[in-house]
């Protein structure tokens, strides 16, 4: 009698499983599929970031490094060709009064670009980067980056946003994007509507535009009469630029 209690026992379990995956069917259905769908989810220089979009930015800095290597890879073969001596890099001063900055939009680099002086901030220099961005996530790994070096990093999405920052805290460095909403209404010249705000205002910390290369190509020569220092669509140039104020 026991042994058959315990058979019968053993053959309930499996049955009360399948009924109850049965009756829930549906419910258990709706959690696979939403699990499925959810993505990972990373806090990366302040923004939340799903896998999907830290792999989109590391691909992109990826893509713009092999272009760089293309760019001189092909420099040292013309110099080659004509026989020039191959000059040695030159190193990156620690933080200029006036800094060089690296590119002109389309990844490749200017000789002797006129770019409008750039004066110091009074009182001492904070580790400081304000960055206007229509998606702060796009900029998120830069951003770790300086973070990760000390500097303090502010993220905004709108010139007002940005010029309420400028009042309250001194700025070693301000990066933009040039499109924006503003106002609710998209403005894809925001960047030099905030290069106008900022001459008219007195303000002289320096803006370097990162934008895409659309941009940069439509609008990098207005902003660099703004007043911008520099205008670019490259990672590279743009952690180069970041090393010249002596940020990373």
């Amino acid at each position: 009698m026991p042994e058959l209690i315990s058979a019968i026992s053993e053959l309930l379990w499996p049955l009360i499983a399948l009924m109850a995956i049965f009756v829930f069917r549906r419910a258990i259905w709706r959690v696979l599929r939403t699990a499925e769908k959810r993505e990972l989810e990373f806090e990366i220089g302040g923004q939340r970031l799903t896998m999907h979009q830290l792999n989109d930015q590391q691909n992109d800095m990826i893509q713009d490094l092999q272009r760089q290597l293309s760019l001189l890879s092909k420099q040292l073969e013309e110099r080659d060709r004509v026989g020039a001596p191959a000059e040695a890099p030159v190193p990156v001063p620690a933080l200029p009064e006036a800094p060089e900055i690296a590119g002109n939009g389309d990844g490749r680099h200017e000789a002797e670009v006129e770019l409008p002086p750039v004066h110091s901030p009074a009182g001492p220099e904070p580790l400081a980067v304000l960055w206007v961005a229509e998606k702060p996530e796009a900029h998120a790994i830069l951003a770790e980056q300086l973070r990760d070096n000390g500097v303090r990093v502010t993220m905004t999405t709108t010139n007002d946003a940005a010029l309420a920052e400028l009042s309250q805290r001194q700025y070693r460095l301000i990066v933009e994007d040039m499109g924006r909403k503003e106002n609710g209404r998209w403005r894809p010249d925001a960047g030099l509507a905030l290069l106008r705000e900022l001459r008219d205002l007195g303000v002289d910390t320096p803006v370097i535009v990162y934008s895409s290369q659309q941009a940069q190509q439509q609008y990098g020569e207005q902003a660099r009469q703004l007043g911008a220092v520099g205008t670019t669509s490259s990672a590279y140039e743009m952690f180069q630029n970041l090393q010249s104020f002596d940020l990373l």
